[in-house]
């Protein structure tokens, strides 16, 4: 039980290559370990400060007898003997494929502790540095059981590595559980961890506190579902990228320590370019009683992109629909329907409403257009009545992510039932509307119809805010519908994934270096803010790798305004000369500006044998704070002995350094299109990038300086029961 899970990340890559991509039960576990209700209720059984048989009243029975005779009296109320040690099998189920979020669980560990003791971490503080961090961001549980068996009111602990269908220690796929046992004293409680691979850096838990396993009379508890008392947190030791999408993620065979921490520090730019958020960040859903009308509601979905500001999109006219286990929009893994690319591709609803309205399985039907009879934008909503009829169980929705090639937004299947869609009716009962409300917003996501090849979100030109007609962008390599998954980095590699291309040339004694912005011929076609450039010495960095960007630095990468940083530049030591180059050429007239496709800056320098390197920077926009540099000690125009490098070979050494740098000053929003991304949102207006404490991870976002993707709520991908051995 205690085995360390040996390379548990390369047995998830080999089975996700072959796999691909609630309960009713009232929480009685609170954060301050507290016990409510349910079965968990006494009225006789032992007093916990004298270990003596109490009665209902709390007072404590007398074995002296009669005082008068000196003889036993018979008592009324039945003595409990004194609780005794039991044991508890816990059943950890993967969810996931249910829900928000598809991903899979690490091994993880447990703990048998008395009550009070924050065993496995402190909520709000940074993490301690016991095993935490190399279980959230890593799935090793192997140095936090270590740590955790020596805390004060720990009396055993563990690991769970082998789900139970397997032979082997491995991940825990959707679908799959883990299972433990254990034989624990009355009083005491549990507590357990499992990270959530497709993030950065999350673990589902309990409360630092745990939770109960007997009442308060030391009886144990029955079987429970305690899912709905278990949180995702986070461990505030690596930026959050897009949940399931984030190149750094153990998900996507991201190694330890891989991803930047969570600190204002400059790290290469390593983040999906295409990242899509979940459901929560584009939609709010109010599912209504109607007061005038008993047994209809009122459902409404509100665009929220633009509050969120993740990723603000239009999103296309609503189609909704009532219909038996025999309808399903999509089925996940085949190719989409004519009708369904009209929607995903161009946001056309019309031809699946009118497929859906010639079967005798589908009940009511419509589209619902914005208030402005097209797409639905960011802050309209759109509301409908619906009174649920029996003969058509299931309600399914979906909308186009316009901001996207092919993303549309639907439900996938839910908990075990047999079609993908919202069930209106529990064992022939019409459903709470509360209860039909979560499941709305724990299932609702994007998902990719897998008809069109994805580009950046926001700038992509074969996306329907901007594409010349329908059908125009290339063929997607996978033709299948999947959960929205897309972890390409198009910034990544030589020249910034192709952004810019640098141009050298040599005479006299100059070099004339042109930065070229050739974004047009990628899926992140952009603009190049005017660029600062340095010759210098070789004891002169631009930045640090792994610090703090400077403040002109930080006024450079999040609003292209170079002045700050030259400030900085010219009063630094090494540097001979410096300066901003803002007039745009090759767009005909001269003129200052950023630049966009097809246009460029130009600057001529003039090296000596001490100060022979050229260092430059400029933004890359739409982002929050990615810019494009060579290495931070800049790139050599002659040789150590002063001889002149010919151009060819500076500028080979140009495109291999130069690089897209995230300044660490900003959190990165989805693709180009976030809310608070130069040129679209004010200075300083954009989120932090963490705040580096253990804190929860919630569909319902945090702070913005706080938390940029929201997470799914822990029991949309977990299952976890409690329950004491027979």
């Amino acid at each position: 039980m205690n085995s360390k899970p040996t390379s548990w990340t390369g047995a998830l890559l080999a089975l996700l290559a072959l796999t691909g991509c609630p309960s009713d039960d009232v929480p009685i576990d609170t954060d301050d370990g507290t016990s409510t209700g349910g079965d968990g209720t006494t009225t006789t059984g032992m007093s916990m400060t004298t270990m003596e048989p109490t009665t209902a009243d709390g007072t404590g029975s007398s074995s002296d007898g009669n005082p008068e005779t000196g003889e036993a009296e018979s008592s009324t109320t039945d003595v409990i003997p004194p609780p005794e040690p039991q044991e508890f099998v816990v059943t950890i189920e993967n969810v996931s494929n249910t829900g928000l979020m598809w991903s899979p669980l690490s091994p993880g560990l447990w703990a048998n502790h008395e009550a009070g003791a924050d065993v496995l971490f402190q909520a709000d503080v940074p993490d301690d540095g016991e095993g935490l961090e190399a279980l959230a961001e890593d799935g090793d549980p192997t140095d936090l059981e270590v740590a955790v068996a020596t805390h004060p009111g720990v009396l055993q602990s563990g690991v769970f590595d082998t789900p139970t269908m397997a032979g082997a220690p491995g991940p825990l796929l959707p679908g799959d559980s883990y299972e433990f046992s254990f034989v624990a004293e009355p009083g005491t409680r549990l507590s357990f961890a499992t990270m959530l691979v497709g993030s950065n850096d999350s673990v589902v838990a309990t409360s630092p506190v745990g939770v109960s396993l007997f009442a308060g009379g030391g009886q144990p508890l029955g079987e429970r579902d305690v899912s709905s008392s278990l949180r995702i947190w986070d461990a505030g030791t690596e930026i959050d990228q897009a949940p399931g999408q984030g190149p750094a993620q153990a998900l996507h065979g991201g190694s330890p320590n891989m991803g930047p921490p969570e600190a204002m520090a400059v790290f290469p730019f390593d983040y999906s370019t295409r990242a899509l958020p979940l459901g929560p960040d584009l939609v709010r859903v109010e599912v209504d009683d109607d007061p005038m009308s008993p047994g209809t509601f009122i459902i409404t979905l509100t665009n929220v992109s633009g509050d969120r500001g993740t990723l603000v999109t239009p999103l296309s006219p609503l189609l909704w629909a009532t219909h038996t286990d025999a309808i399903a929009l999509f089925s996940e893994g085949a190719a989409a329907s004519p009708e369904l690319e009209a929607l995903a591709e161009d946001g056309e609803a019309g031809p699946l409403d009118a497929l859906l309205g010639g079967s005798a399985d589908v009940g009511e039907h419509a589209v619902l257009p914005g208030p402005g009879g097209g797409p639905i934008l960011p802050g309209e909503s759109v509301s409908w009545s619906l009174t649920p009829n029996g003969g058509f169980p299931y309600l399914s929705l979906a909308s186009m992510v316009g901001q996207s090639n092919d993303a549309f937004l639907a439900a996938g299947p839910v908990r075990d039932e047999p079609v993908a869609g919202i069930p209106l009716f529990e064992d022939g009962m019409l459903r709470d509307n509360q209860d039909i409300e979560a499941d709305i917003r724990a299932h609702l996501t994007p998902w990719d119809a897998g008809t069109e090849a994805n580009q950046v979100p926001g700038v992509g030109v074969d996306q329907a805010p901007r594409q010349g007609g329908p059908g125009d962008g290339a063929a997607d390599p996978d033709p299948t519908v999947r959960r929205y998954v897309d972890v390409t980095n198009d910034l990544s590699g030589d020249s910034a994934g192709g952004f810019l291309t640098v141009v050298v040339n040599f005479a006299g004694g100059d070099y004339t270096i042109e930065l070229i912005n050739t974004s047009d011929t990628t899926v992140y076609p952009g603009i190049l803010t005017p660029v600062l450039w340095a010759l210098h010495d070789d004891t002169f960095s631009l930045f640090e790798l792994g610090m703090p960007a400077s403040p002109g630095l930080e006024l450079l990468a999040e609003d292209g305004d170079p002045a700050g940083l030259l400030g900085e530049v010219m009063g630094m030591a090494g540097v001979i000369a410096s300066g901003v180059e803002d007039t745009r050429t090759g767009g005909g007239m001269p003129m200052p500006g950023p630049i966009p496709p097809g246009e460029s800056y130009e600057f001529t320098v003039t090296p000596d044998a001490t100060n022979r390197f050229i260092s430059f920077a400029t933004m890359i926009m739409p982002s929050n704070d990615t810019f494009a540099s060579v290495g931070p000690g800049g790139v050599a125009l002659l040789d150590a002995m002063g001889n002149p490098i010919a151009e060819e070979a500076v500028a080979a050494d140009i495109a291999i350094q130069l690089r897209a740098w995230d300044a660490g000053t900003e959190g990165n929003q989805a693709g180009a299109a976030g809310r608070d991304m130069a040129p679209m949102g004010m200075p300083n207006t954009g989120p932090g990038n963490g705040s580096g404490t253990v804190r929860v991870a919630e569909a319902d976002p945090a702070p913005a300086d706080d938390r940029i993707w929201s997470m799914p709520n822990a029991e949309d991908v977990i299952r976890v029961v409690v329950a004491p051995a027979p």
